[in-house]
């Protein structure tokens, strides 16, 4: 049963986005951006001072978060269908998962399509985590997060290591990920008219955008479509009220076919990333330190 101020939060959505987060050409695009950056009407939701650690990682923009003494650190990749976002629009929340968990965390602001489709963000990603490992972070101290896109991002990039031989994270968080840009699932049209956030009608641009010309199977676009074999404990949160339900849970039974720890967490009558509401909504802070307790476990 959703709580009053969740129920709130989903009509605020509803209000405010009125048709969801995706581009609808390139104006559309300039307006999803400014809605989901920090002079958008979701701000409020997301801001947060400015950190006062940074790093230019293959000319990539990012930032720490967190307790810098810590020795456990997250790589989080944050969600926006690859065409938006950037670590101001997550720096809030993923702050409050490092507080929960007590560590440090590492945010790129990867490249963006359609100025940079795929695989600029994949390679992006694989640098910051080349980085930490650089950097001298043990593989056993490295975590790994990300919602939405970012979430299919983060896929991507334990494919990539598995590919080259690098190690692996201890483990992974997924929440709300993008992972079937094949658009497949059951509930992009069962769940169209209950999800506030992501409209199937423009889907397709945003995954046009991306993909560029590599074919929207191809398994570091949709992870989905991988051999999941060889990747680190996976820990998958997703809503009732997405039209991604499915991509979640598909990849969980894919994921545990394949012989990996996986475990799927629902949250009832939850929208796409909820948790970035953890100011407003009590799940939505549940949610964050159900991922705070998964890496606990997983180190422990």
């Amino acid at each position: 049963m959703a709580s009053l101020r969740s129920k709130f939060y989903a009509a605020m959505l509803r209000k405010l986005l009125r048709g969801g987060l995706l581009p609808n050409g390139q104006q559309g695009l300039r307006l999803a951006r400014e809605r989901m950056d920090g002079g958008g009407p979701l701000s409020a939701l997301t801001r947060a001072k400015q950190p006062k650690r940074t790093e230019t990682i293959n000319g990539c923009y990012t930032e720490w978060l967190g307790d810098p003494k810590a020795k456990t650190v997250l790589l989080y990749l944050h969600g926006g269908g690859y065409v938006m976002g950037s670590p101001a629009t997550h720096r809030s929340m993923v702050n409050q998962l490092c507080a929960y968990g007590g560590f440090q965390a590492l945010v790129p602001d990867y490249r963006l399509a359609p100025e940079n489709p795929f695989p600029a963000a994949v390679e992006d990603a694989e640098a910051a985590y080349d980085f930490l490992l650089d950097k001298g972070f043990a593989r056993e101290n490295i975590l790994l997060a990300g919602d939405s896109a970012g979430g299919g991002l983060s896929m991507a990039l334990m494919l990539t290591l598995k590919e080259k031989n690098k190690p692996q994270p201890k483990a992974v968080a997924l929440l709300s990920p993008w992972v079937d840009l094949m658009v497949t699932g059951d509930s992009h049209t069962e769940r169209a008219d209950r999800d506030p956030i992501i409209d199937v009608s423009r889907i397709g641009e945003a995954i046009d955008f991306y993909r560029g010309d590599t074919p929207a199977d191809h398994p570091l676009v949709s992870p989905l479509y991988a051999d999941l074999s060889g990747l680190p404990p996976m820990f998958v949160q997703v809503g009732t009220e997405e039209v991604l339900f499915n991509d979640s849970t598909r990849l969980v039974d894919n994921a545990k076919a394949a012989g990996l720890s996986a475990d799927l967490e629902i949250w009832q009558d939850m929208p796409h990333v909820h948790q970035i509401a953890y100011k407003l909504v009590p799940e939505s802070r549940a949610a964050l330190k159900s991922i705070a307790l998964f890496f606990r476990r997983q180190q422990a």
